[in-house]
């Protein structure tokens, strides 16, 4: 929990997140332990402004002693540093093979990133590690055991790259946060990262990592907070808050190393973002990757383009979004699923959504602007997507504004073989005209549609009379409950339906419609 924050506006200094004191690390047998004053470190930088905390002028470069002092980090010798205070930093260069840790004390230590530094605050290798940004297949071999806590890093956004631009040189290099390249077993936890040229934190090739009780907060363009490039499996991140004018987490397969990304698991997170997660795993090019096993649960965020922005390109292979599954999550955004890509199984779960539309970005050319849990891409909205199924269990849009809506939007020529719902309903806060479709196919298609429990009040019909063509067969157990009438072409044997052309509750038998008793 917040409590409170490194603030005075006096010296021009940013709010800096507070994580509350942390006691130092508890000795472990064989890890060496280095304390950063006792190295000869000067840690007289002030983390809100980067000037000397007691005269004002320059502070004192402390790098050159860190980088000394934790380059015998082995698997034989593992150092930790603990890092008793608030230093400047040209770049701290740990070793690449990992056999390292940086521990703080919780508020007031940690990281001010130098003017002119031209390099990320903290990076496993030599100063050239990140160079060039994405090197491209194949990737390295792994090295291990990595642990970044309790402290603070200030990217010192505007002042770090000379190169050209606030993010570094485009396709050469971008300054992140921190950025750790080629490991197994690496544990962040309770890290503060603020005012970043780039990316908060870049993970690129890496596996069994988890990410805790951190704060990643920026402004500006390329703020993601957790950017994670391929390959890479096994990655928890719990209990975090974003707030950056970027993706709050970004799975992109084709950057860095290239590769599949796979078992990725978000818990206990607010966002306040362009997005929570951007996925994609082909932008264009040849080369083609999968992410599979994504988890998002227990999670709140205010989106402005989307909560979860899938693909940016055409040409994905069958499937490449494996499984996704969001649970008890709340949403405001101007869509949960903003898709570009052809998907597997995707499962919303306990989620309600509150659309507004107040930040998007709509990029030409787009059928409508409906917000929806579903629908095409704001940014992407021309690339054809396939998926193979989609279901709503409990879910439900809630409208405080009198605003049209729809669960699923279909455009071109897009289709989903199967969409499931079990307990969906759409709730106002007043008394609103109902919407006219619960499902908008302006230009695209449904393989089997299945309603098992839904409400129907403040919803006119499942789709626009003219869109009935574009579903293979309707099913599901709550069909006849909705209301809605159905032609006797679309319906599946043995579901009870109320009939357009009878108007009168029906059922469907060996391919003939009947009266349902």
């Amino acid at each position: 929990m917040f409590c409170g924050t490194m603030t005075n506006c006096a010296d021009n200094g940013i709010d800096i997140p507070c994580l509350g004191p942390a006691d130092p690390p508890v000795p472990v047998p064989g890890m060496t332990y280095i304390r950063a004053s006792e190295i000869g470190c000067a840690l007289d930088c002030d983390l809100r402004t980067g000037r000397n905390k007691h005269t004002g002028g320059p502070p004192t470069d402390d790098a050159p002693k860190i980088n000394a002092a934790m380059a015998a980090a082995s698997a034989t010798n593992p150092i930790t540093l603990i890092i008793d205070g608030s230093a400047l930093v040209s770049g701290l260069f740990m070793p690449a093979e990992g056999h390292w840790a940086i521990a703080g004390l919780g508020c007031g230590t940690g990281f001010f990133l130098k003017d002119g530094a031209n390099n990320d605050a903290i990076h496993n290798g030599p100063a050239n590690a990140a160079i060039p940004f994405d090197p491209g297949p194949p990737a390295p071999a792994r090295g291990s055991n990595v642990s970044l806590s309790n402290f603070t890093v200030n990217g010192n956004q505007y002042r770090v790259s000379t190169l050209g631009s606030k993010q570094g040189a485009n396709g050469i290099v971008w300054f992140c946060g921190i950025n750790l390249m080629n490991l197994d077993d690496v544990t962040i936890e309770n890290v503060v990262v603020v005012n970043t040229p780039a990316y908060h934190i870049r993970l690129s090739n890496v596996g069994n990592v988890s990410v805790s009780g951190c704060v990643l907060q920026s402004r500006g363009a390329s703020t993601d907070g957790l950017h994670i490039n391929g390959p890479a499996n096994d990655i928890k991140i719990a209990n975090c808050r974003f707030k950056t004018d970027d993706d709050s987490i970004a799975l992109n397969c084709p950057e860095g190393y290239t590769g599949d990304i796979s078992r990725i698991t978000v818990t206990g997170c607010e966002f306040n973002s362009w997005s929570l997660m951007r996925m994609y795993t082909t932008n264009g090019s040849p080369a083609k990757f999968r992410i599979d096993s994504v988890l998002v649960e227990n999670c709140t965020g205010t989106l402005a383009e989307a909560a979860f922005l899938i693909g940016v390109a055409a040409g994905s292979v069958p499937k490449s979004i494996g499984t996704l599954r969001i649970s008890n999550c709340v949403f405001t955004a101007p869509a949960v699923l903003g898709i570009a890509e052809n998907f597997g199984n995707i499962v919303l779960q306990d989620v309600a959504f509150i659309p507004f539309q107040s930040q998007v970005v709509w990029k030409s050319p787009q059928a409508n602007e409906t917000s929806a849990f579903a629908r095409p891409s704001p940014l992407y909205g021309a690339v054809p997507f396939i998926g193979l199924s989609l279901a709503f269990q409990n879910c439900r849009i809630y409208r405080p504004q009198s605003v049209d809506v729809a669960a699923i939007i279909l455009e071109n020529q897009s289709s989903i073989h199967r969409i499931e719902f079990d307990g969906f309903a759409l709730q106002n806060a007043r008394p609103y005209s109902p919407v006219p479709s619960l499902v908008n196919l302006e230009g695209g298609s449904v393989g089997e549609l299945v309603f098992n429990a839904l409400d129907s009040t403040n919803i006119e019909s499942p789709v626009e009379a003219a869109e009935f063509s574009d579903i293979g067969t309707i099913s599901g157990a709550g069909v006849l409950e909705t209301g809605w009438k159905f032609p006797d072409a679309v319906m599946a044997d043995g579901v009870p339906y109320i009939s357009t052309t009878t108007g009168r509750a029906s059922i469907k038998v060996g391919g003939s419609a009947e009266l349902y008793p």
